[in-house]
């Protein structure tokens, strides 16, 4: 009797287990068998670009999945490019997922014919409003721009819809390896004074115009913690924005060594507060020598500007680059032919 007890016992505790099983069981299953609804992202750069003639095209683009992860490699374009022949084009790329989930999203190119006179380099420096009282009395000149007429060059540009190359594309189109689209043009100022930043920049951010300032580290370092989308900092020198014993700027004096070391202080304070590489130089009041581009060269940048008047043209000197000084007294006539 007591045997039978125990079995009966046994029997009971197994049908408790089972049960729990099957429960668990079924609550596992289900678990499994959640489907996935959740579509793929497609991350382009841009969703419009400018390219020249005889330029490859090619897109940066990423496709992450919530379950599957990166799944670039499972896109798939379609529609074509034909960089021989100027032109608009869409291309529309696709990609799904392990379940079944789509995405895609469509990249507008326009081919354009290439650049045939140089690439004209714009520089700037100060800027004043046209009513404002400080300025009363004084004269626009070299330097010294009212921005009210600044706003009206870049409203051209904008309306004109000039491309603005990144500062790898001016090395790649000098060296050769690249043409650049017609309508090309890089905004520059120099210095890094007060006026660059409380008049000019609202006037390009607002336009979305990407502009280069050639900033004196030694002065204002403060404003390379100012973060804005359209502006890059590049050198115009640490402490080398001054004359020399012969009435030349300090780097046509300096020695070699100390050359490097304002141009290695000047990178690292760029990159410290910005983040951002610098590799673009631009010379203190355009004087520059054999020496001093040697130091450039050996302190790892690749491009430095003069205040010599040109365009700049595959082949040049990329130690030696000319500019377009546009000045207080520019009309919008000369604007546009500086430019075109």
């Amino acid at each position: 009797m007591k045997k039978i007890k125990i079995f009966i016992v046994l029997i009971l505790i197994l049908l408790v287990l089972f049960a729990f099983y099957k429960r668990n069981s079924k609550e596992i299953n289900v678990f499994v068998e959640a489907k996935d609804d959740v579509a793929p992202t497609i991350i382009l750069d841009k969703e419009s670009i400018v390219i020249a003639k005889g330029n490859e095209y090619s897109a940066n683009i990423k496709a992450t999945d919530n379950v599957d992860g990166d799944i670039t490699n499972k896109i798939i374009s379609s529609g074509e490019v034909d960089t021989n022949i100027p032109g608009d084009y869409e291309v529309k790329y696709t990609v799904s997922d392990s379940c079944g989930n789509k995405a895609e999203i469509t990249q507008k190119v326009e081919v354009r014919n290439e650049l045939k006179i140089g690439l004209p380099v714009l520089m700037y420096h100060f800027f004043y409003m046209k009513d404002d009282p400080n300025y009363a009395g004084k004269t626009p000149d070299n330097n010294l721009i009212m921005v009210e007429k600044f706003a009206e060059q870049m409203d051209y540009l904008v309306q004109e819809n000039y491309y603005f190359p990144t500062w790898q594309e001016v090395e790649d189109y000098i060296d050769g390896k690249i043409n650049l689209p017609e309508k090309s043009v890089v905004i520059t100022d120099d210095d890094g004074n007060f006026t660059f930043f409380v008049l000019a920049v609202p006037v390009v951010e607002d336009r979305k115009i990407p502009t280069t300032s050639f900033i004196i580290t030694s002065w204002y370092e403060e404003r390379l913690d100012e973060k804005y989308e359209y502006i890059n900092y590049q050198s115009h020198s640490d402490n080398m924005h001054k004359s020399g014993a012969n009435g030349k700027g300090a780097i046509v004096n300096w020695t070699y060594d100390e050359i490097i070391k304002d141009l290695n202080n000047s990178k690292n304070k760029i990159k410290n507060h910005t983040g951002n590489s610098c590799t673009v130089f631009c010379y203190p009041f355009g004087h520059y020598n054999d020496t001093a581009k040697k130091a450039l060269k050996d302190a790892g940048y690749n491009l430095a500007f003069t205040v010599e008047g040109g365009r700049v043209k595959p082949g040049a000197d990329k130690f030696a680059l000319p500019r377009v000084r546009i000045n207080g007294n520019t009309t919008m006539n000369e604007f546009k032919e500086a430019v075109k």
